[in-house]
């Protein structure tokens, strides 16, 4: 086996110190989330810019360990720049992992099946990573964007001028949460603003947002503690607050959350 130099060592030692603050800004967007109370709530952008920057921290932190537990070498800056901030590509690198895993591990952790049946197919997962991604890449620059343009009106049904926001991250994120509360309180869809703690809103948030989302958390660190990513993927100086995500039950992936089916 190679030894480490000095020079890995300490690359090793800035990629843990990263580790822990992209595991705080998940978490703060998390808590963020959890407060927002309104389908067309601006604190959207801030759960947006909290995940986006702290997923992608965290998955290309995990690319990095796992490139040095395979070639002995890191992504180059050229590499690591190439994949942008598409958290979707990165989801993708991330699922390859579990193509290495030798045969005995695979049928000693039944979890790790499950990890990468979820993130791999799972349509609200997917369809809040790419939300987010799009967010990174170009979307947080909307009102920005919009105030550059010569033209703002675009013809609508009727040769009528209107202004198109679809393109806006909080549009975006309310149809898909517009949705999920007609699919689960269909009497009262049509209110934008809920006044009620035990509102649809946060019940949509807590029932189909925030799950997939911490899920995903927890099969990540899973990849670190059940030695997916190598051997200093195990050693790294937060790895008890990974243990929590790996193996508290909120975090873990459950045979039924794999048969959930999504109309809308």
């Amino acid at each position: 086996m190679k030894e480490t130099t000095f020079e890995e060592s300490v690359k090793i030692t800035y990629l843990n110190n990263l580790l822990n603050r992209s595991l705080k800004l998940i978490r703060l967007g998390i808590k963020k989330l959890e407060n927002v109370k309104s389908i067309d709530h601006e604190d959207y952008y801030f759960v947006f810019l909290y995940l986006s920057i702290g997923f992608e921290l965290l998955m290309k932190i995990m690319i990095s360990i796992k490139s040095y537990e395979d070639k002995k070498s890191f992504p180059t800056e050229k590499e690591l720049r190439r994949m942008g901030h598409d958290l979707d590509k990165m989801r993708n690198d991330i699922i390859k992992n579990y193509d290495k895993i030798p045969e005995d591990n695979l049928k000693k952790y039944r979890k790790i099946e499950n990890d990468k049946i979820f993130i791999s197919k799972n349509i609200i997962l997917i369809k809040l990573i790419k939300f987010i991604a799009q967010f990174a890449i170009g979307d947080r620059y909307f009102e920005l964007n919009f105030a550059t343009r010569v033209q703002i009106y675009e013809k609508a049904n009727g040769n009528k001028k209107g202004i198109n926001y679809s393109e806006a991250p909080i549009v975006k994120m309310s149809i898909l949460v517009d949705n999920l509360v007609r699919k689960s309180h269909p009497s009262l869809a049509d209110k934008r603003y809920f006044d009620d703690t035990n509102n649809p809103c946060i019940e949509t948030h807590r029932i189909y947002i925030i799950p997939p989302l911490i899920k995903f958390i927890g099969a990540l660190a899973r990849q670190f503690t059940l030695g997916i990513l190598g051997n200093e993927a195990k050693k790294c100086k937060c790895i008890n607050t990974i243990k929590r995500y790996a193996y508290s039950k909120d975090y873990k992936v459950e045979d039924s959350d794999l048969n959930i089916k999504y109309n809308f």
